[in-house]
C-alpha cells in the first residue's frame, strides 16, 4: 500500500546548504580534509587495484542478530515515508518492508515524501492518524520534520530513522522520538569509487562529485570518503565538487550536458546516488560525450546496471542488495514493533560491479544473487521464527 501519490508537490523543497545548486566547487586531490599520507603514483595505482579486486568479491552475508519472536508484530503496521518513491532504491525499501512484513502478519504501508520535507512531515502525521505501530522515516532530515516526530512520541509510536548516517553509534542529534535506525555503509562507496577511479584512468582522471548538499550526513561520509582515498591514492586526479539538492536531480540531464560543454576535461562523473544518473546518463549522450566520459555512482539498480554491462557511459557502480535491505529495515521495525531491542548495524554488504564482473552475474536474477545470497527470505524467516 502506498499512500501520498498523486498529488501535486507545492510544498517547500529542501534547500541547499550554504551553497547554490550547481556551483562547482574545485578541490583537486590534494585538497581534502583528510591528513592521510600521499602516495606516489606508480605506489596509489597498485594500491588501487588490489582494493579493487577485493571489492568486486561477493560479500558474505548473515541476518544479524539474535533470534526473535516476530509473531509479536501481528497486526501491527510498519509506516515508510520515503524522501521520494521516484528513487528505484527506495522502492525496493518500501518492497522489502511490505514483504517482510506480511509474512508475520503485518503491514507495510509506503508514504512518498516527492523530496518535500512539508510533504514528508504530512506523511509522518498520516502515520499517526492511522495509529501506526511504528514509523520509519525514509532520507529525511530529523530536523526538518521535527515537530511530526514529536507528535509521533506523544502518540506513543517509536520512529526509526533510515539512511541518515553511515553504520556505527547512533547521532548524537537525533531527537527522542527517535528510538533506532537502520542504514547501509555510505563512507565505502565513496572510497571503493575512488578507488577504480584511480585505477580505470591510470591515475589522471578529471572529476565532477556531484554531492546532494541538502543530505549531508549520508553524502558528507561519501564524499569525504572519495576525496579522502582520491588523494591518498591518486596524486595526478582533479575533482571538483557540483552540489545538486536533492529537489534538483531531474535537472541533471541538462545541468550535465552543460557542465559537459563548459569543462572539456573532465572524462568522469561521480553522482552520489543512482537517482541522479538516471538523468546525468542521457545528459551525457545530449553532449555528444558518450566516449568520453564515463559514470561511476551508488546503489547498483537494475536500469543503471544495465548501462553498465551495455557500456553506455557508466564504467562503474557500487551497492548492496537492495530488496534484501528492505527486508533488513522490515527485521528492524518488526523487532521494536514487538519489544525487543533494535540492531546497531543491520548488516548491509556493498560490492563493486566493474566491466570484470558485470557478466558474472544475471541482471534479470533477483538482485541479492549478484552478492551471493540467494535465500535470504528463508534466513529471516528462520530468525524470525516463521514456520
Amino acid at each position: 500500500m502506498i499512500v501520498g501519490k498523486g498529488r501535486a508537490n507545492v510544498r517547500t523543497r529542501f534547500v541547499a546548504l550554504a551553497v547554490t545548486s550547481g556551483l562547482l566547487v574545485a578541490l583537486g586531490a590534494a585538497a581534502s580534509s583528510s591528513a592521510t599520507s600521499r602516495m606516489s603514483p606508480a605506489a596509489g595505482i597498485a594500491e588501487a587495484k588490489k582494493l579493487v579486486k577485493q571489492y568486486e568479491q561477493a560479500p558474505k552475508w548473515a541476518p544479524p542478530g539474535k533470534p526473535f519472536d516476530a509473531s509479536k508484530a501481528k497486526g501491527k503496521s510498519i509506516w515508510y515515508v520515503s524522501l521520494s518513491l521516484s528513487i528505484p532504491f527506495e522502492q525496493y525499501m518500501l518492497q522489502g518492508i511490505q514483504q517482510g512484513a506480511k509474512l508475520v502478519g503485518a503491514k507495510g504501508v509506503g508514504f512518498d515524501g516527492k523530496f518535500s520535507a512539508a510533504e514528508g512531515a504530512r506523511g509522518i502525521e498520516q502515520a499517526i492518524q492511522a495509529k501506526a505501530s511504528v514509523i520509519m522515516v525514509g532520507g529525511f532530515e530529523p530536523s526538518l520534520v521535527g515537530p511530526a516526530l514529536a507528535d509521533a512520541e506523544k502518540a506513543g509510536i517509536p520512529v526509526i530513522m533510515a539512511n541518515v548516517q553511515d553504520p556505527g553509534p547512533p547521532r548524537s542529534d537525533y531527537p527522542s522520538p527517535v528510538k533506532a535506525f537502520a542504514t547501509h555503509s555510505f563512507s565505502w562507496p565513496g572510497k571503493a569509487e575512488a578507488d577504480f577511479v584511480t585505477v580505470d584512468s591510470g591515475g589522471k582522471a578529471n572529476i565532477v562529485f556531484m554531492s546532494t548538499s541538502d543530505l549531508p550526513h549520508i553524502t558528507g561520509p561519501e564524499k569525504d570518503a572519495f576525496l579522502n582515498e582520491l588523494k591518498r591514492v591518486c596524486p595526478g586526479c582533479k575533482v571538483k565538487v557540483m552540489n545538486v539538492p536533492s529537489g534538483q536531480w531531474n535537472t541533471l540531464q541538462t545541468k550535465t550536458a552543460s557542465l559537459i560543454r563548459a569543462n572539456p576535461d573532465v572524462n568522469y562523473i561521480v553522482p552520489d546516488f543512482d537517482g541522479m544518473v538516471i538523468f546525468a546518463l542521457p545528459g551525457v549522450h545530449s553532449a555528444g560525450a558518450q566516449g568520453k566520459v564515463k559514470i561511476v555512482s551508488f546503489n547498483a539498480t537494475p536500469s543503471v546496471m544495465k548501462a553498465l554491462k551495455n557500456k553506455d557511459v557508466v564504467a562503474a557502480e557500487t551497492g548492496g542488495p537492495n530488496l534484501l535491505q528492505g527486508w533488513a529495515f522490515a527485521d528492524q521495525a518488526l523487532r521494536v514493533a514487538g519489544g525487543y531491542p533494535p540492531l546497531p548495524d543491520i548488516g548491509i554488504k556493498d560490492r563493486l560491479f566493474t566491466a570484470d564482473n558485470i557478466n558474472s552475474i544475471n541482471l534479470d536474477s533477483q538482485e541479492s544473487t549478484w552478492y551471493g545470497e540467494g535465500n535470504y527470505a528463508a534466513a529471516y524467516k528462520k530468525l524470525w521464527g516463521v514456520k
